[in-house]
Formats: structure tokens, sequence, C-alpha cells
């Protein structure tokens, strides 16, 4: 298998909370990122922007990206998830938001696709780790769901591999990985 290129993360990225503003573009990067049976809907995104907004994370390409271009900033990623009180990730525990949980379940990793493979999705990871630490009380894991080709785009951010899941979501396997955070990393 050839080893895909990638380019330099985008150096005019920065990243905040959503609103309820940024929905359409979250909902659009969702639905042409996941097949149809494993995307959030527009309702699930909304809830999370609203009840869990101290998880969710957006990635924006500054206006003044020197390209030249007119534009506006543009949402180009975001990381969103939830809390639990449960011990490990089931479709219960990933259905709704305990704000007062110590599990973060993530529930999207999400790059826009004219800006993917350029670093973006590794760079909201760690950024979003720390983030979630500072936003989430009590917490004391963060879990996920992937399918087997992204393990090593979670590895690289610290995830372990903990072995397929149970949570079943579309036609394919998932594997289900975990990230502790480290006093250091606060």
């Amino acid at each position: 298998m050839a080893e895909a290129s990638y380019s330099q993360a985008v150096p005019s990225l920065f990243f905040r909370p959503p609103t309820l503003d940024d929905l359409d573009a979250i909902h659009d990067i969702e639905a042409n990122s996941y097949p149809e049976d494993e995307a959030a809907t527009y309702e699930n995104l909304k809830f999370r922007i609203e009840q869990a907004c101290g998880q969710f994370l957006v990635a924006i390409k500054a206006a003044s990206a020197g390209d030249g271009s007119n534009s506006s900033d543009q949402l180009v990623g975001y990381v969103c998830g939830t809390c639990s009180s449960a011990s490990s990730l089931t479709h219960e525990s990933m259905s709704s938001h305990e704000p007062g949980g110590s599990l973060l379940c993530i529930h999207s990793v999400a790059v826009a696709q004219q800006h993917r493979r350029h670093g973006i999705a590794s760079r909201m990871l760690q950024l979003y780790l720390r983030y979630v630490q500072g936003t989430t009380a009590g917490l004391q894991e963060v879990r996920l769901i992937c399918k087997e080709q992204m393990i090593p785009l979670y590895s690289k951010a610290g995830f372990v591999l903990l072995g397929p899941s149970s949570v079943e979501h579309g036609q394919e396997q998932w594997h289900e990985m975990a990230w502790q955070p480290h006093e250091e990393d606060a």
C-alpha cells in the first residue's frame, strides 16, 4: 500500500468552541465525512453544540490566509464529544450527555474534504485533548470508536487500542480506543 502524501498543516488555523451559526457548515462536513447510516443528524449536532459545547471544538481557516482571495473565515473541521458516567462506550452512553460524567465519548473528528491530508485532524486532536481537560471537570478518560484505517491517526495522538467495539453503528466493524489525561498535559 502506497503511503499517502501530506503537506504541512495550514498555518492560518485557529480553534474555538462552535456557535449555532456554525451548525450548517458542521453538518455539511459531517454529511461529507461519513456514510449516511453513520453521520450525525442535524438535530444531534445542534444538541451537542447547545448541551456539550465544552466538548466541541472547531477549526477555522482565517480569511487572511495570504491566498489572494477575498473570502471570509472558513470552518474546515471539528471534533465533538459528550460526557457519560458509564465506564465504557455503549450505544446508550454515546446517545446522551451527562455534564458531570468522567468519560468523554468522542463522536466525530472531521475535516472538510478539500482540507484533508494537511495534518489538520492531528492538530485538532492534540488541541482538543488539552481543551477538554480545561472544560470537563472530573475528566478521567476519553474514548472513541473508529474504523481500522483510522487507528494510526488516533495512536499518534496518544490513544491506545482496546480492541473491537461492542457498539454497532453502520455496516463496518468499529474499534474502541482510549486516552487518559496526564497532569503534565493539563
